[in-house]
C-alpha cells in the first residue's frame, strides 16, 4: 500500500477540523508511520487548501487545517505532542498570530513554528525572533502565496520534536538570608566559559560566572540569585567574592603555563564607589595577576549612572592598565557621549543580536553596525551568544575577533577545563572551524 501523502479534505469541511485526520480510541490524531504532522492555521480557507497540496507533492504529509485560532489552540493544548508542526498565518481575527505564538509558548509546544504571511520579509523576521524570544523553535517562515522552494527548504525532519514539555515543580526561590548564608559559607563559586579567535580557534581568555551550588537545591542559576543581591544591597558582596575566586584561579592557570586573560563583570553599584578600584588592584597584587590580563566587564545598562563618577572609577582602571568591555551591547541604552568618554578595549555584540543573525536582515545590519562601531573605535569585537555553526561562520565572516558560546564550550567549573580544551582543539582541526596553519 503507496504511502498516504496527505488526507483528503472538500472545501466546505473547511469551517473548524478543515482537513480531519482519524482518532484513535485514545482521541489523540493518528498519524501514518514516517509522516510529517502539520497543523496548518489560515483563516482564509483557499490558502489552507493551497498550502496542504502543495505538502502532499512533497512527502509524507498528514495536515490538519484550522480556520478558527481558538479551536485550532484547544487542539494543540489537547494533542499537542500530536503536531510536528504548526504553520501559522499573522493575520487573523480574534487571535493574530502574536499572540498565538504567546499561547503555544504558555501551553509548552515544542515542536516546529512556521509564521505563514504576505507581510514584508523583516515583518516576518521579527515575528520569528519573536517566537524564539518565547522559546519556540522555529523552522523558518513562509511568504504569502508559498512558493515549493520554500517548502523544500523547511526542515521538515522536525517530526518528533512535537512532544509537550514534562510538568517541573516550580523553581525553588531562594530569600536574602539563604544568599547571605551561602555568601559566608562559600556556596558560591566561578564558572569560566571560554572566549577563542574566530579566526584561528585559538583560546584567548574565560568570563568567569558566578553559580551557586547549594547543599540541597544543587546549582542555582545566576538568574535566581543575582537580581536578588542587587535588590537586597549584597551585590558588592557578590561581586567581589567571583574577583577573588577569578583572580586565584588565573593565577593557577599562569602558574601551569595557560596565559589567557579573565574577564569579570562589575555591578553598578561598584563602579558608583571610589573604593572598588583599590580593592581591584589589591586583588591583582595579592594573587600575582597582571592588570593587563584582565578585563571587567560592563554591561551597556550600566552606563546611566553619574557619568562624572563613572568617567572616575573606568578611568583609574584603564590607568592602572586593566582592560575595559562593555558587555550587552545593544540590549541597552548606552549613548555615543559615553562611548566617547570612556575608552574601552573590548565590545561585546549582545546574543540576541548574533545567534541566527544570518536568518535576519535586520539582525546583520545592527550586527554589522556594532562590530563596524567597535572596530572603528580601535576596539576588540566579541560576539556573545554563538549557538551553532552557522553562527559561527557568520562571526567569522562579519568582523568579529572573538566568539563566545555554547557551540564553543559552555559555562564549566575550572577543573573541566583542561579536557574541554583538549576537545576544542580536535574540533576545530576536524570540523575546519579555522583554516590549517601554512606549512613551512
Amino acid at each position: 500500500m503507496p504511502p498516504r501523502r496527505a488526507l483528503a479534505f472538500s472545501a466546505d469541511s473547511i469551517v473548524h477540523t478543515d482537513i480531519p485526520i482519524p482518532l484513535e480510541p485514545t482521541g489523540k490524531p493518528r498519524a501514518s508511520d514516517g509522516a510529517v504532522r502539520v497543523l496548518i492555521v489560515d483563516d482564509d480557507a483557499f490558502m489552507i487548501r493551497l498550502l496542504a497540496t502543495m505538502l502532499a507533492r512533497l512527502g509524507d504529509f498528514e495536515i490538519r487545517g484550522e480556520s478558527d485560532p481558538q479551536v485550532a489552540l484547544r487542539a494543540v493544548r489537547e494533542h499537542g505532542d500530536s503536531f510536528d508542526a504548526v504553520v501559522l498565518d499573522l493575520n487573523m481575527p480574534g487571535v493574530d498570530g502574536m499572540a498565538f505564538l504567546r499561547h503555544l509558548a504558555q501551553i509548552g509546544y515544542a515542536g516546529c513554528v512556521v509564521p505563514f504571511s504576505g507581510e514584508a520579509p523583516e515583518v516576518l523576521d521579527s515575528v520569528a525572533q519573536l517566537a524564539r524570544a518565547h522559546g519556540l523553535h522555529v523552522a523558518g517562515a513562509l511568504s504569502k502565496p508559498p512558493r515549493r522552494e520554500q517548502l523544500q527548504a523547511l526542515p521538515w525532519a522536525c517530526a518528533g520534536r512535537g512532544l509537550q514539555q514534562p510538568a517541573v515543580e516550580p523553581a525553588w526561590q531562594p530569600a536574602e538570608t539563604d544568599l547571605r548564608e551561602a555568601l559566608a559559607q562559600g556556596q558560591v563559586e566561578c564558572f569560566y566559559q571560554p572566549k577563542v579567535d574566530v579566526h584561528t580557534g585559538a583560546l584567548a581568555g574565560f568570563e568567569a560566572l558566578a553559580r551557586w551550588r547549594h547543599p540541597s537545591h544543587g546549582l542555582v542559576p545566576p538568574g535566581r540569585f543575582v537580581p536578588l543581591a542587587e535588590s537586597c544591597g549584597a551585590i558588592s558582596e557578590l561581586t567581589r567574592r567571583v574577583f577573588e575566586a577569578s583572580f586565584a584561579q588565573q593565577a593557577q592557570w599562569r602558574a601551569r603555563g595557560l596565559d589567557v586573560s579573565v574577564s569579570v563583570n562589575a555591578a553598578a553599584r561598584d563602579l558608583a564607589d571610589l573604593g572598588f578600584v583599590d580593592f581591584v588592584c589589591d586583588c591583582a597584587g595579592r594573587h600575582d595577576v597582571p592588570p593587563a590580563s584582565v578585563v571587567i566587564e560592563v554591561t551597556e545598562s550600566q552606563l546611566g549612572g553619574d557619568p562624572r563618577l563613572l568617567a572616575e572609577v573606568m578611568g583609574r582602571l584603564r590607568l592602572r592598565r586593566f582592560e575595559l568591555a562593555i558587555d550587552d551591547f545593544g540590549s541597552g541604552y548606552a549613548s555615543l557621549s559615553q562611548l566617547r568618554d570612556v575608552i574601552f578595549d573590548e565590545i561585546k555584540i549582545d546574543r540576541d543580536f548574533t545567534h541566527a543573525a544570518h536568518e535576519s536582515l535586520r539582525s546583520k545590519v545592527l550586527f554589522d553596525s556594532s562590530a563596524t562601531l567597535g572596530r572603528r573605535l580601535g576596539m576588540r569585537v566579541v560576539a556573545e551568544g554563538v549557538e551553532d555553526r552557522l553562527d559561527w561562520e557568520f562571526c567569522r565572516g562579519h568582523g568579529v575577533h572573538l566568539a563566545q558560546g555554547n557551540f564553543i564550550g559552555r559555562p564549566m567549573p575550572a577543573a573541566d577545563v583542561p579536557r574541554w580544551h583538549d576537545a576544542w582543539s580536535g574540533r576545530v582541526v576536524a570540523q575546519r572551524l579555522a583554516p590549517l596553519p601554512a606549512k613551512a
